[in-house]
């Protein structure tokens, strides 16, 4: 299996999925078109769509994203599996017809998740079985003919539409990852959630063998599927 991953910046990493691509055996190749990367050519059999800082209606500022799109778009017309995660859930949220866009209000910390019919029934969806971490104030908005999957109170979080497979959590977050975020991003946004950063982080840490599980579980669900 070869599976393109798409990353936005020096920070963003697999994490999680790592382990899961290792654990089928799955071929993978990172690309950064904010890194100067170009648009990748061949075939794949899936292509992952990780998060970043921007938001995926910022292309005067990130012009390179119009190029992201396009691609995904391809993909999607080619019927390719593509996983978007957190931005790359906007991304794909916004190629199908959809918006995105800067929702009301920072979502950040373990949230637990409201899934629908259609989430509860979905294997891969449903792998994400314990509380997941979000850390986001962009959102989207779903075209007729996308399924919701699962939701907080505050925004959609689960989507699918096509060989599109969209979640707004960060289920691939290791704790060695969320050092790196809060070192360049700093705590300001946990402090305004009323959350205390150390103990998140040592909640993070004390968590790290579930959310792995999950995580890869998760992963390997939608790359078996």
């Amino acid at each position: 299996m070869n599976v393109l991953v798409f990353a936005h910046g020096p920070l963003v990493t697999p994490g999680w999925l790592a382990d899961a691509l290792a654990e089928v055996g799955a071929e993978h190749t990172m690309v950064d078109l904010s890194e100067g990367d170009a648009v990748p050519s061949g075939e794949w059999d899936k292509v992952v769509v990780l998060g970043g800082h921007m938001g995926a209606y910022e292309t005067d500022k990130y012009p390179w994203l119009v190029s992201e799109k396009d691609f995904l778009r391809e993909q999607l017309e080619q019927e390719t599996p593509v996983l978007g995660v957190c931005l790359g859930s906007q991304l794909l949220a916004d190629v199908i017809g959809g918006r995105a866009y800067l929702g009301d209000g920072k979502e950040i910390g373990f949230l637990t998740l409201d899934r629908t019919e259609a989430g509860a029934s979905d294997p891969t969806v449903a792998a994400l079985d314990g509380t997941v971490v979000a850390w986001h104030q962009d959102t989207f908005d779903l075209p007729d003919g996308a399924e919701l999957l699962a939701f907080t109170g505050r925004y959609p979080h689960a989507f699918r539409y096509g060989s599109a497979l969209g979640v707004q959590s960060h289920p691939e977050l290791t704790p060695e990852m969320w050092a790196g975020w809060m070192a360049e991003e700093g705590s300001g946004d946990l402090e305004a959630a009323g959350l205390d950063p150390s103990e998140f982080s040592k909640r993070l840490a004390d968590e790290s063998e579930r959310l792995r599980v999950q995580a890869v579980a998760f992963f390997r669900s939608w790359l078996e599927e």
